[in-house]
């Protein structure tokens, strides 16, 4: 059914949310949050077709829902390039600031701020994205911006979700990276040397576990992908074998998979797993 105005239309969302947390042990936050991020997305694919392709935790829960990682920000990567914050600032504003779903949301991009380049020089921007309904606020979102259009060659089109479906307001498809560059892109965080700073992406191993036992890799495709990314990031070939990770991960790793039903509840688990799929690829291979 349609609600007639913003405050109906809040009243009957928050019913929703409430009860499918009480339903699903979900947390409210997390569903909020994904509510937000449904907006945010279907805002900049209907403004800007094409450009943009969800990377990140977010593309994770697009593809496994429930069962992936919980996430706080949303990582887009734009077929564009950015030369100033204030250029990326008012294209956020101006495509959050339409409602082309009539989803009744206030959207604002805050103050874009820029973060250290990845090991090919290349920027990631950052911006907050503040959601009203109804007057009052409903949350925020952290975004992440790569304007890299070399890393969004191979992308998949799936149906966004859509909490708001019960209210007749639709979203459009969109356009998420390519999982075995997904998965790529993980194992190159999780083992990029950070100088005298520790790599603190135990996340990413634990994603990559997700996308193992949910068994969405390709050993041939990802091969490829890996030498694609070792290429770009560190102009090298991938090691042969993986690194030693930190010694602060076997206990982060614990905390992380504990809200998530995966055979690999410890971190040797874990470890065993992504090590024995780097061994199966062709690392070398061209």
């Amino acid at each position: 059914m349609t609600y007639e105005t913003p405050e109906a239309l809040r009243m009957a969302l928050e019913h929703r949310l409430n009860s499918r947390a009480s339903d699903t042990g979900i947390g409210i936050a997390r569903l909020r949050r994904r509510v937000i991020f449904e907006r945010v997305v279907a805002r900049l694919t209907h403004a800007e077709p094409g450009k943009w392709v969800l990377k990140g935790g977010m593309a994770l829960e697009v593809r496994l829902q429930d069962r992936a990682r919980l996430t706080k920000d949303i990582d887009l990567g734009l077929r564009d390039v950015v030369e100033e914050r204030i250029e990326l600032q008012e294209r956020l504003v101006e495509a959050l600031a339409l409602d082309p779903f009539n989803d009744r949301f206030v959207l604002a991009a805050g103050a874009v701020s820029e973060l250290q380049p990845d090991g090919g020089g290349h920027l990631t921007w950052r911006s907050s994205v503040s959601a009203r309904l109804a007057g009052r606020p409903f949350g925020a979102i952290q975004l992440d911006v790569s304007p890299r259009a070399h890393e969004l060659e191979r992308t998949d089109t799936v149906p966004l979700t859509n909490s708001l479906a019960f209210a007749e307001i639709e979203v459009p498809s969109i356009e998420i990276i390519d999982v075995n560059r997904h998965a790529a892109e993980k194992f190159h965080a999780m083992t990029r040397d950070f100088g005298d700073r520790e790599n603190t992406r135990v996340r990413d191993l634990l994603d990559v576990v997700i996308l193992i036992e949910h068994e969405l890799l390709d050993r041939d495709a990802l091969s490829a992908a890996i030498r694609d990314v070792w290429a770009e990031r560190n102009g090298s070939l991938p090691p042969l074998a993986l690194p030693a990770l930190p010694d602060s991960w076997p206990s982060a790793y614990g905390r992380l998979v504990a809200d998530h039903d995966l055979t690999a509840k410890t971190f040797p688990a874990a470890l065993g797993a992504v090590t024995a799929l780097w061994a199966s690829l062709n690392i070398e291979e061209s």
